[in-house]
């Protein structure tokens, strides 16, 4: 029994654990011989970040790939958008990303897609190199494979203006907290290529992550993103999480739009742009997000949490765009993956549009009051969404498409387990403050007599 690779690395999405305690070298030389396996393809290409350990689980992935006899395509140091954008413009048959995303310093993990970005998740080949890894037994291959180096950067940035019209662009002040993870390598490469007046924070890559975490979501990792605009009287700001994958927008008063908001401005703008058609949205966003799709003539479908689901749908309803509130954008142009680069210049083309600040645009949306993510830890989650059900039976309307979402007149809530982490995930959204308050109450009291902790 191999007692190198410990289970609980394998997630839903990817593969994610602490450096060197979960992982290590010797854990990726035995995941590269498994996804090579696995795979059964002639080459993989291969990107990492900028994390302390990425140089060397990448050197120790990839010599378990050749191992196999597959050969490498070296893509050197990129974020998650660029790993898409190779994956669908170079048509590799897999690639792979060395990344942990927002998580702390310590962390590390891989993502893998195959020809087409089709990412492999928790019933797509995940499990296979599992088992495969935990076996760990892997006959000689009769020849190895070879290392070739890629540049990428120069496709990518031409790719990500075609989106727009550069030179249509107003003069605005933006203010980009990379957060000195991999989005600032994009965003520097932009400078001077639109009227946009871009100013940097943190642009450089730094895996010890010296000014604060590239996490957005957390406001203490926003505070610098708010006093620059204020310095610099700038229109708006963009924060950036540590794989460039996720996009979130703060207004020229420092108020952070929530995600439902930005997919609805997304929305609105892509429909505008390319005309009547079907635009996804997850199960946590606003009802802001279907109102505007139809308003602007798109076909608006709500589909479950998670890249792997909407990438699945996009495709199938050739779908032009994709919002989730937790910051993920997805285009079909983009080959249905996610990109805060092209996403960011699709928002200053839309706000270049307009004649009025970010701000007034924004009160015109944010008109449902909602409680943001809450979560409650228990040890028996599906006894508990049992009783929720049961509690709220007399609600409008209930679906378990993602989840449980609980429909009324004025109110309506979703209940979701994590994916990673024995938690239950409560988004509330109102009619108005007061019902808001009320309804939040309500359920947090219910979670809490059903022995759940809120954390």
């Amino acid at each position: 029994m191999n007692r190198i690779i410990n289970p609980a690395i394998f997630h839903d999405y990817d593969i994610r654990g602490v450096y060197p305690t979960e992982l290590n070298e010797e854990t990726y030389f035995i995941l590269g011989q498994s996804i090579a396996t696995y795979l059964k393809v002639k080459e993989i290409a291969v990107g990492y970040d900028c994390r302390m350990s990425s140089p060397s689980l990448f050197k120790a992935l990839t010599s378990g790939i050749m191992d196999r006899g597959t050969d490498v395509i070296n893509l050197g140091q990129i974020s998650t958008e660029i790993h898409y954008f190779a994956s669908g413009f170079y048509r590799f048959p897999a690639n792979i990303i060395i990344s942990a995303s927002h998580n702390p310093a310590q962390y590390n993990g891989l993502k893998i897609v195959t020809e087409g970005v089709n990412p492999l998740h928790g019933n797509f080949g995940l499990p296979q190199i599992k088992a495969l890894a935990i076996k760990n037994d892997f006959p000689r291959a009769s020849q190895k494979g070879k290392m070739t180096k890629k540049e990428v950067m120069d496709e990518w940035i031409k790719h990500s203006l075609t989106f727009i019209q550069p030179e249509k662009l107003k003069s605005l002040k933006v203010v980009v907290d990379a957060g000195n993870g991999m989005g600032g390598i994009s965003w520097q490469k932009i400078i001077g290529k639109t009227p946009v007046e871009i100013i940097p924070l943190y642009f450089e890559p730094d895996g010890h992550f010296p000014h604060h975490l590239a996490d957005p979501l957390k406001k203490e990792n926003t505070l610098d993103l708010k006093k620059a605009i204020a310095e610099h009287q700038a229109d708006l700001g963009f924060a950036l999480d540590g794989d460039a994958d996720r996009l979130f927008v703060m207004d020229e008063k420092g108020n952070m739009l929530g995600g439902s908001v930005t997919t609805a401005i997304l929305a609105m703008w892509m429909l505008q742009k390319y005309g009547s058609s079907t635009v996804l949205y997850n199960a946590v966003c606003g009802r802001i997000v279907p109102e505007v799709i139809k308003k602007y003539r798109g076909i608006p479908m709500r589909v479950r949490v998670g890249h792997s689901f909407i990438k699945q749908y996009m495709k199938k309803e050739n779908a032009v765009f994709a919002g989730e509130h937790s910051g993920h954008f997805y285009l079909r142009d983009d080959f249905f993956a996610e990109s805060s680069l092209i996403c960011g210049l699709l928002f200053l083309e839309y706000l270049s549009k307009q004649n009025k600040p970010l701000s007034q645009i924004v009160s015109a949306l944010d008109k449902y009051p909602s409680s943001g993510e809450i979560n409650f830890k228990t040890a028996d989650l599906s006894s508990v969404m049992k009783a929720v059900k049961e509690y709220f039976k007399d609600a409008k309307s209930i679906d378990e498409l993602d989840g449980l979402s609980i429909w009324y007149e004025d109110w309506w809530l979703n209940l979701r387990p994590s994916k990673t982490e024995p938690l239950l995930r409560l988004n509330l959204e109102a009619n108005n403050k007061t019902v808001l308050y009320d309804k939040l109450r309500t359920a947090e009291n219910l979670l809490l007599s059903l022995s759940c902790t809120k954390t």
